[in-house]
């Protein structure tokens, strides 16, 4: 085997920002490859089991499109998804569900079918870096070293990995103490009497709290059906120790199958993502707060009575961790400002959602249809010039981050990443030197929306 390998642009992480980065690079005539640790792409989503996706909009407008959009349509073309639906919790505008093996499988198609390749069960062991710039990376993958190098580099690894390999500075956490969020083993439910709770959400209205802000029967337009409620029967929980497990609330969200549900309750605090022995740690803990909390929903929510655990995790859910030190960090300011920036390369109407030390979630919400966009400086760096980030790794504050780690942000940095490395590949300039009013065309050609 030849292991030494030459690439335009090679991405480090095959989550939904690194997929659809690949194709980006590829379509715009880069030589693309995406390294992915497990055996299929789609990282949170198909990894850790998160969804829904949430949210596309901001409003009644759509401000996320782009690939992330074309990734729903075919998913959508194949009854893997019903597409953007009412967010029916109330938190938020809209969500979209999917079948996380349909997913697996379409984004493979879509990075196939760009021309880029894709090298699973590989992991990132070191990178070469000399005066600003690097050069290759190795990676490890069944007992082989392999060198792979490339003109450009995107890191999609979530955890800033390849930037801190390369010696980039990345910040963790939040400023006064370098806490991240919990983390979180998500789970999925068969059984769930669906249609009893919608019921319940028509008659007896108090039991969901986001749902008193809106008008009456918000879930009637919900394709498939989010929910948070229960508050008392979690309060009675956590005061009774029946549960050890600091949650005010029971969420869920059906899935593109009906009476499906991902349920996003456990919340593991005071470890560290970017440690492996706490890392470790959190995998047992969440699979231990599963159990409990399966076991606790069955037996006290009403329509649980005869749900079936299909599956946890299969990885712990890491909602921040590292975080590139770009050219520019964005702001819980400028999110809640609405700041429209003149390199923008991506919208986002998501509010500043944190999971906090205890049981309730601090969210700072923009005004109804408020968005703002992240700049192409999110996306660089001075340290080394052609390392760019994609997805949860971009260049902002912990606050702004708990706003744009969501999955559909991540579409469209991913997107806009990939096109920026195959522009500056193809113009032999760095990502530094890229013309952003020219990326912005670029982008917005390929159906992308950047202001």
């Amino acid at each position: 085997m030849n292991t030494s390998l030459d690439y335009d642009v090679v991405i480090i992480g095959g989550g939904i920002a690194g997929s659809l980065a690949a194709v980006a690079s590829s379509r715009h005539g880069a030589k693309t490859l995406v390294v992915e640790e497990s055996g299929f792409l789609g990282g949170s989503l198909t990894v850790c089991g998160t969804g829904p996706m949430m949210t596309f909009h901001a409003g009644s407008m759509q401000v996320i499109k782009g690939l992330g959009d074309e990734l729903i349509e075919r998913l959508k073309a194949k009854n893997l998804s019903p597409g953007h639906t009412v967010d029916s919790t109330g938190y938020t505008y809209t969500v979209t569900p999917f079948d996380a093996e349909g997913m697996k499988r379409e984004l493979e198609l879509m990075v196939t079918e760009s021309g880029a390749e894709i090298l699973f069960r590989a992991k990132l062991i070191s990178a070469d870096v000399k005066d600003g710039k690097a050069y290759s990376v190795t990676v490890s993958s069944l007992g082989w070293n392999l060198k792979i190098n490339a003109k450009v580099f995107i890191d999609a690894t979530g955890d800033a990995i390849l930037l801190k390999l390369a010696g980039c500075p990345v910040e963790s956490g939040r400023a006064k103490d370098g806490v991240n969020q919990p983390m979180t083993m998500n789970f999925k439910l068969s059984g769930v009497d669906i249609p009893h709770i919608r019921q319940l959400m028509e008659d007896n209205v108090e039991l969901f709290p986001f749902l008193k802000k809106h008008p009456k029967g918000l879930e009637k337009n919900a394709a498939r059906l989010s929910f948070s409620g229960f508050e008392d029967i979690m309060k009675h929980g956590m005061e009774s120790g029946e549960l050890d497990i600091d949650r005010d609330i029971v969420l869920c969200f059906e899935t593109n199958n009906f009476n499906e549900v991902i349920v996003n309750m456990t919340r593991i605090h005071h470890l560290d993502p970017l440690n492996p022995f706490d890392i470790s740690k959190a995998e047992m803990e969440g699979r231990r707060q599963v159990w409990e909390m399966y076991a606790y929903l069955r037996k006290h929510i009403p329509g649980f009575e005869n749900a079936l655990l299909l599956t946890s995790g299969p990885r712990v859910g890491v909602r921040s961790s590292g975080r590139m030190t770009g050219v520019y960090a964005i702001t819980a300011d400028d999110i809640l400002s609405e700041t429209k920036f003149d390199d923008g390369i991506a919208c986002c109407g998501y509010p500043i959602d944190i999971h906090s030390d205890g049981a309730v979630t601090d969210s700072r919400f923009l005004r109804w249809g408020g968005y703002y966009s992240i700049p192409y400086r999110c996306l660089i760096n001075n340290t080394v010039e052609n390392i760019m980030a994609a997805g949860r790794d971009i260049s902002c504050t912990f606050e702004a981050h708990a706003s744009l780690r969501v999955s559909p942000c991540c579409t469209a940095t991913g997107q806009a990443a990939g096109t920026a490395a195959a522009m500056a590949v193809n113009g032999n300039v760095s990502p530094l030197k890229v013309n952003t009013c020219e990326l912005r065309k670029v982008l917005k050609e390929d159906g992308a929306i950047v202001e």
